[in-house]
């Protein structure tokens, strides 16, 4: 999927981007959990969706500085979090700031979408100051949760349903290499997980629509998503209660001095 399909597609849920299960959210606490930035730290949320991480550093009286590529996006969280130091509209292959501008640049659950992350690696690295800190999530495995092992398998078998390049977001992601190529050294990472009480299947399945997922689910004939989302809601119907597991794993690295 091309960048512009990416950006209408974040913006077109942008409305309703993690309302409907504070799913960012809840890693977004985590992560910033996991990183503890000092009060006063100067942060760039690259790819802020609607300030997951934003509103976890602002809490711990970071300056924060909010940028994504959907103007839907940014829209939304220069309302929601007025404190915010800037929300910009960016790409960020392309940061618009000066060298040494952040102490800590954190990116939730977006590094894995971008056509090109290496290049964003470099320059993150040139608008973080010496001794400052990469941070990213990508999406992690969870134990203990066998229950929803169909959910990702659900994808495996629909995938080759979906024309050659469209649906899928992501890409593949050697987190470790990327943050070394790109000249950070201290790198480090950490597994979290979460599990979220979901009210009921139409809950969920709205949730499916409100995010990233949503371009695979687009994109399948239509056939193929009628029963996508009736073999969901099938799964769903054994739980009682739904509670959703779903993992994440965290990076660091640091801008040498």
């Amino acid at each position: 999927m091309t960048a512009e399909r990416a950006t209408a597609l974040f913006d077109q849920v942008a409305s309703v981007y993690d309302e409907v299960l504070p799913f960012f959210a809840g890693f977004g606490e985590q992560h910033m959990e996991w990183l503890a930035p000092a009060p006063g730290t100067r942060v760039l949320d690259l790819g802020a969706g609607r300030g997951a991480l934003t509103g976890a550093a602002l809490a711990r009286g970071c300056q924060v500085t909010a940028v994504d590529c959907a103007p839907g996006m940014v829209e939304r969280i220069a309302a929601q979090y007025p404190d915010v130091h800037g929300t910009r509209v960016m790409d960020a292959h392309r940061l618009d700031f000066p060298d040494s501008s952040f102490d800590l640049v954190c990116a939730g659950f977006v590094v894995h979408l971008l056509d090109d992350p290496a290049a964003a690696a470099q320059e993150v690295r040139r608008v973080l100051a010496p001794g400052g800190v990469f941070s990213f999530s990508v999406p992690g495995a969870v134990e203990d949760a066998p229950e929803w092992e169909f959910y990702s398998a659900l994808f495996r078998e629909f995938q080759p349903r979906i024309p050659a390049g469209e649906g899928r977001l992501s890409r593949p992601l050697d987190e470790q290499q990327l943050l070394v190529t790109a000249g950070f050294t201290d790198v480090g990472d950490a597994d979290i997980e979460q599990r979220l009480p979901v009210p009921d299947a139409d809950t969920f399945w709205n949730w499916a629509l409100s995010h990233g997922s949503r371009a695979f689910i687009d994109a399948l004939p239509a056939d193929s998503r009628s029963e996508f989302e009736a073999r969901v809601r099938a799964e769903l119907s054994t739980m009682d209660p739904i509670v959703f597991a779903s993992g994440a794993s965290l990076w660091r690295g640091t801008s040498p001095a």
